[in-house]
């Protein structure tokens, strides 16, 4: 096989296209040769490779197949030296792997398709696809690519991109991808990021299921947000005033009781989500009885505020000394 030449085309027949080298010379290149997508006219251009012989009228032999196999070597390798990506169509399914069209065939395996496994390798036929050239070996023949190396590297970008505008404080709309029981998982711009199961409510944290279901959209402020660690917190909690900070130490309020414990009781103040402790000695001014002997669960009380912790999330209260109020 020859060299690869620009000719011009002179004549089109259903059997031959007639053409003229760059010195003047008459050509012909067989139209089974040339890919069917490719619709030639007289005057087009069209690069062929020179055969080493010539017709019966003595017009040069040239192969476009084997210019195009030559010209998507060039550009397979050239893609290897540089790092650049190429495109393909995924032909078919093969043992470990696809088989892509990049102008010569090429094995794409499997562990390569995807940072992560792909179920199902066929739902990938028939589409064009981006790819790095991992190996390419015109000898024998042989180039294996990778799709996974430019989707990782993709992920990347967009992951520096996205956390250079996920600063603390702001508020963004995240996605839901799934539910754990330490949270929500989600995505921002790309990014996965985690809703903690203690930033779901200023309340008791409900589980994440009862608070958005996978694929809805919800609100969110950054409470963290590191690249370095792959780590992106947020809250939903934060996007409102913490009702803690309004309860007023020194108050008197109406509560319910929620629970009895063996040190005291729970109650929740009215109107709020919010459970605070009343320790046994605040129970009452009589020795000697236990907190299930003084009150019972959903009975009415009225306590006084004694404390409040807001990093500990902490309310003391008191129904004795609310009595003395």
């Amino acid at each position: 096989m020859g060299r690869i030449v620009e000719v011009t085309v002179t004549a089109v027949h259903p059997r031959e296209i007639e053409v003229k080298l760059a010195d003047g010379r008459p050509g012909v290149i067989e139209r089974a040769d040339v890919e069917p997508e490719l619709h030639l006219s007289p005057g087009d251009l069209v690069a062929a490779a020179v055969l080493a012989r010539d017709d019966p009228r003595h017009r040069v032999v040239l192969s476009r197949s084997w210019a195009r196999k030559q010209l998507a070597w060039e550009r397979v390798e050239a893609a290897k030296a540089s790092g650049e990506t190429i495109s393909g169509a995924v032909a078919k399914v093969v043992k470990g792997g696809l088989v892509v069209d990049v102008g010569v065939r090429a094995f794409l395996p499997a562990s390569m398709v995807d940072e992560h496994p792909v179920a199902d390798l066929a739902t990938l036929v028939g589409s064009t696809i981006e790819v790095s050239v991992v190996e390419a070996d015109r000898a024998a023949d042989r180039v294996v690519v990778s799709r996974r190396d430019l989707l990782r590297r993709r992920r990347r970008d967009a992951e520096r991109n996205a956390f250079a505008e996920l600063t603390i404080g702001r508020r963004v709309t995240a996605r839901v991808v799934g539910h754990a029981d330490y949270g929500l998982q989600v995505e921002v711009h790309g990014v996965r990021g985690l809703v903690h199961r203690s930033e779901l409510s200023w309340g008791r944290p409900p589980r994440s299921a009862d608070v958005a279901a996978v694929g809805d959209e919800i609100e969110a402020v950054v409470i963290e947000a590191s690249r370095a660690k792959h780590r992106l917190g947020l809250s939903i909690r934060r996007l409102t005033d913490d009702p803690l900070a309004a309860v007023e130490v020194g108050s008197v309020v109406p509560a319910t009781v929620t629970k009895v414990l063996e040190y005291g009781v729970l109650a929740r103040l009215e109107g709020h989500d919010i459970d605070g402790l009343v320790h046994m000695s605040e129970l009452t001014d009589l020795p000697g009885y236990r907190p299930e002997e003084v009150v019972t669960p959903g009975e009415a009380v009225v306590v006084k505020v004694l404390g409040v912790d807001l990093d500990k999330r902490r309310v003391s209260l008191s129904i004795r000394q609310a009595l003395l109020a």
